[in-house]
């Protein structure tokens, strides 16, 4: 006989060994044998439930993933209708309207041949002229960056011949700041320029034909405390060159550069608000005033004739036409345009967006 106690009782039993259970009130007694039964009925009970709930989760899984790959089926085919109709409507560009305020003229398809696009600097600071055409032909200045790609401020002074579509000329200058201007006979350039060495700016004059720059200030380029910023008034009398440096707390110096003698004199000081250097002018009208560019509100750029023009003779690659009256097209649809150039004979036009320079023969249309 043997006895156990368990939390102050005795449990006894005489034939089989016994596991006395106590559950606060009551103690029951179980013999092995019997709860070895109970707990395989458990088991096999608990498998049962498990495999129900196993094969009803399958079945609702098997119901939700075909509901899903019909979903999906019906979201590409949606997707699909969605991506040809933006391609049809991709393909029908919107047309632009000709403004009321020009509508008075007759609208053609175009009247202008590309010839050139080039790039330049971009800018957000006042720097004069940064395209200049020459007074004697059909070469266009203006300035690149540096690695011909994209720059800020400065760059290298570049000379393009719109007939013969080619660079005829490139500045050994890496700094040219603007204010483009041409001696009146076409045999020379002055421009704004900065000396990154000194931190002051300069004026130099390049002449063509050897490429020689002569920077007119020299030593004495710095005429304030700080960069001496400098620009040019004009360059009407073909020795003299008129240019001005900041000399202080509003204060601009003028001076007289003779090409020549290569002589610097000063000349008056003015207030900065009498200082016209660094000062953008764009041609609105050719000067044989049988061309005009016209903006509308869209930054859309369109190019008016009108008048007497003369015929050029045609080419390959365009054709020309000679008097027509009040004819308008579009010439360069939302781009705003920094600049626009005339030829001096009217036969060309320049115009400067923010990173490009672009060249049209004026009076042709492409075949």
């Amino acid at each position: 006989m043997s006895s156990r106690s368990i939390h102050g009782l005795i449990c006894r039993d005489h034939f089989i060994d016994l596991t006395c259970i106590m559950d606060k009130q009551n103690i029951y007694f179980t013999t092995r044998h019997n709860i070895k039964t109970k707990i395989r009925k458990v088991f096999f009970h608990s498998v049962t439930i498990i495999e129900l709930k196993m094969k009803t989760y399958r079945y609702f899984f098997s119901v939700l993933l075909f509901v899903a790959l019909a979903l999906l089926a019906g979201c590409s085919a949606l997707t699909n209708q969605m991506n040809r109709a933006t391609e049809i409507a991709d393909s029908t560009p919107t047309p632009i309207t000709l403004p009321t305020q020009l509508s008075g003229q007759a609208r053609v398809e175009s009247q202008t041949c590309q010839v050139a696009e080039l790039v330049t600097i971009q800018t957000d600071k006042p720097q004069g002229d940064l395209m200049a055409w020459s007074p004697t032909g059909h070469a266009l200045a203006f300035v690149q960056p540096v690695n011909q790609y994209s720059g800020f401020y400065i760059g290298d002074l570049v000379i393009y011949d719109a007939v013969a579509q080619e660079t005829i000329f490139t500045s050994k200058d890496r700094a040219v700041f603007g204010d483009l201007t041409w001696s009146p006979d076409g045999s020379a350039l002055a421009y704004a320029a900065l000396d990154q060495a000194a931190g002051v700016y300069t004026v130099k004059v390049v002449t063509l034909a050897d490429g020689v720059e002569v920077d007119i200030f020299g030593d004495e380029a710095r005429t304030e405390e700080f960069a001496s910023q400098k620009g040019i008034l004009s360059w009407t009398n073909e020795p003299d060159l008129i240019v001005t440096s900041i000399c202080g707390t509003d204060c601009v110096r003028q001076y007289q550069y003779n090409k020549v003698s290569q002589t610097l004199n000063p000349l008056q000081e003015i207030r900065y608000n009498e200082n016209t250097s660094l000062t953008l002018v764009n041609d609105i009208i050719s000067s044989d005033e049988y061309w005009q560019i016209s903006i509308d509100n869209n930054d859309n750029s369109w190019i008016t004739s009108g008048g007497e023009a003369s015929l050029i003779h045609s080419t390959e690659e365009a054709t020309f036409t000679s008097t027509v009256d009040s004819r308008i097209s579009l010439l360069l649809p939302g781009i705003e345009l920094k600049e626009e150039k005339f030829s001096k004979d009217s036969k060309y036009l320049a115009i400067r967006t923010a990173e490009k320079v672009i060249i049209y023969q004026l009076g042709c249309t492409t075949e």
